[in-house]
């Protein structure tokens, strides 16, 4: 476990696996719960360092964010939360109508595992506070899926798969991007933000952003 800010941590997957977060909040919450078959390995991580999630959300429904999700809610008496944007990916009904690719991908990478069960759909930060998860932020970030969302954490970015952190941002993969143009617009939203630092669910945390974002947003204009 990888502390990257105060009270904001990550939980290392492995080659190309999704990184799950962890906030110790009122509510201490995870983001992100890991690909299918993962949850035993982060419920190992999470009990060797005496902590107990009561809450777990999704910046969006693909599954390698999603697939560890049952394990945990039963292993730790979770409430699981997803962006209601994002209900009809996670409940599956919109699947026939995804790109090609995409409908190939998705239940070949769920390995035959059933939706996640969600307790609740939320619509804005206004509800996470009224569960208790006070200081964690909402972001809409729309374009990789079409209800991805962002968490902002004391101005860290917890930022899913709205772009890929590191040394260079860069854009999630075109194959994994549903709508580009608008994953574009998002991104240069959340460079307008004021933010001390961003960790992606597949690149390194990073800091000193404005520049970064600046050189992303500078190969599409």
């Amino acid at each position: 476990m990888e502390r990257i800010a105060p009270d904001l941590y990550r939980l290392a997957g492995g080659l190309g696996t999704a990184v799950v977060h962890l906030v110790i909040a009122d509510v201490p919450t995870l983001i992100d719960a890991g690909p299918p078959g993962s949850g035993p390995a982060i419920e190992r991580a999470l009990r060797a360092a005496g902590i107990a999630p009561r809450r777990i959300v999704f910046t969006h429904g693909d599954p390698d964010h999603v697939g560890g999700s049952d394990h945990l809610r039963t292993a730790f008496g979770a409430e699981v939360w997803a962006a209601a944007g994002e209900r009809p990916l996670i409940e599956r009904t919109s699947w026939p109508e995804l790109p090609r690719r995409r409908r190939i991908i998705m239940p070949l990478f769920f390995r035959g595992t059933p939706p996640p069960v969600i307790d609740r759909w939320f619509e804005s930060t206004a509800d996470l506070a009224a569960g208790g998860i006070g200081g964690l932020s909402v972001v809409a970030t729309p374009g990789h899926t079409p209800g991805h969302v962002a968490f902002e954490w004391r101005d860290w970015l917890v930022a899913g798969d709205a772009f890929v952190s590191g040394n260079a941002f860069r854009e999630s993969p075109r194959i994994f991007t549903i709508d580009r143009t608008t994953a574009r617009q998002s991104i240069e939203r959340l460079a307008a933000r004021d933010l001390k630092g961003v960790s992606s669910s597949h690149g390194r945390p990073a800091t000193d952003v404005a520049p970064k974002f600046e050189a992303l947003s500078r190969r599409w204009r």
